[in-house]
């Protein structure tokens, strides 16, 4: 691919060259055909064979020569301006038509070959036409370009504006030196054509190239992306697999135990009950204990599933928290207002609250690709959530392990979950007030 880059600024280099070579050659063919023709007293044949006045020999080279330099320098000026630029480019575009146009009356219709030139220019000035609009401009532009450099040909030109010929002064030219004369002529103008067409063939080759690499680069990408899903979607399944485990294990430990003393306990009450009733309100109060024993230890596995943003702090502390850390860790910009007041919710219920919120997030990033998302708390009849963010939507809601989850953990504390594809995807959550909450 670099090698192509290089090949085309060689080219580029070398298009410059001959235009150079070929403008010089063409001005001083002018002046010394001319001086030539004098010196041999042709002047009059000369004129009697002209369809038309010549300019001045020395007006025509200095001229052709001047303004072809100007149309080199306006070239590196635009070549080495930045695309923030856009203007100046346009006018420095302008300008080097402009100047196109008198270096080819300047050397008296005789070199069309400076339209090739210029086209490369500006093709490769301009390669980042890729709306609708700016493709038709683009090929507006070639077919002129074209156009332009058929009707520019002498024979075609000639039949309707009368141009002196330069073919008329190298005829009075012995027949050998006519001959070199117009092979160099021709070669150049030969030679033009061959470089600005192997000029276009490597830039297609090139581009070819970049939009092969481009694919690859995405393949490559979509398949990270698949092996980074699975390998997500495996890490939550061991994840759950290990938390259940967990939560099993304290149960066994805690609640099992204790159901199994409160088992055994009743069952020696109901043999003692009437052997020795004192012993059996005793064996009473030691169950009564094993049970708030099992109570408080219910309660501090309960307390370890409790998200750990809330230890310590409020819903609204621990929201704000949350907010933060996404905020810090990817590329979403959260907008999150809170109006809930100071409303003093039960430890359930700010959990299911914290964990739909949560979720939503999640949903956002990893499957809306959303980039900002906005979350609303507003309290009238109930409480409500709404979760917005500018993602892809959807066109069918699919529910997966997350939204489940939503709707079952919303139905203990009897709210619900309604979703919309609303310029992203919309999350509305109405939470139930319980008594003494409406204050």
């Amino acid at each position: 691919m670099m090698a192509h880059l290089k090949t085309i600024r060689y080219l580029r280099q070398v298009l410059l060259l001959i235009n150079f070579l070929a403008v010089v050659y063409n001005a001083s063919l002018y002046l010394f055909a001319t001086k030539y023709i004098t010196e041999k007293g042709l002047s009059h044949s000369l004129l009697e064979n002209l369809t038309a006045i010549p300019t001045q020999p020395i007006v025509v080279f200095w001229t052709s020569i001047g303004s072809f330099a100007l149309l080199l320098l306006v070239m590196q000026i635009k070549n080495g301006l930045s695309r923030e630029r856009q203007s100046l480019m346009d006018w420095l575009l302008v300008l080097e038509i402009f100047l196109l146009l008198t270096t080819f009356i300047a050397l008296q219709s005789s070199y069309n070959g400076l339209i090739l030139l210029v086209f490369i220019d500006i093709f490769y000035s301009y390669t980042d036409f890729y709306t609708l609009q700016q493709r038709r401009s683009w090929l507006a532009f070639i077919i002129l370009s074209f156009g332009a450099l058929l009707i520019s040909n002498y024979d075609i030109l000639s039949l309707v504006v009368e141009i002196p010929s330069l073919d008329t002064y190298l005829d009075f030219f012995p027949e050998s030196i006519r001959f070199v004369t117009l092979f160099v002529k021709n070669l150049l103008a030969s030679l033009n054509i061959v470089v600005f067409i192997s000029s276009l063939i490597t830039y297609t080759m090139y581009s070819v190239s970049e939009n092969h690499k481009i694919e690859e680069e995405l393949r490559m990408a979509a398949q990270a992306n698949r092996e980074m899903n699975n390998y997500i979607a495996v890490t939550e399944k061991i994840a759950e697999d290990r938390e259940r485990k967990r939560i099993a294990r304290e149960i066994h430990d805690t609640l099992g135990h204790a159901l199994t003393g409160i088992s055994a306990g009743i069952d020696a009450v109901m043999v003692l009950v009437d052997l020795d009733p004192n012993r059996a309100k005793e064996q009473l109060k030691n169950i009564s204990n094993v049970v708030r024993e099992g109570i408080r230890d219910v309660r501090r596995s309960l307390e370890k599933l409790r998200p750990g943003a809330l230890e310590g702090r409020s819903l609204k502390d621990a929201l704000e928290k949350m907010v933060a850390d996404y905020q810090e860790l990817s590329r979403l910009t959260i907008s999150f207002a809170y109006d809930w007041g100071d409303v003093d919710l039960d430890a359930t219920k700010e959990d299911i609250i914290f964990r739909v919120i949560q979720e939503s997030i999640t949903n956002s990033l990893r499957h809306g690709h959303a980039r900002q998302v906005t979350i609303k708390m507003v309290s009238d009849s109930c409480y409500r959530l709404i979760i917005q963010d500018d993602g892809i939507g959807f066109d069918d809601l699919h529910y997966g392990y997350g939204l489940t989850q939503m709707r079952e953990r919303l139905s203990i504390i009897g709210g619900k979950a309604e979703f919309y594809n609303d310029h992203g995807f919309k999350t509305v959550v109405s939470i139930p007030k319980a008594k003494g909450e409406e204050e």
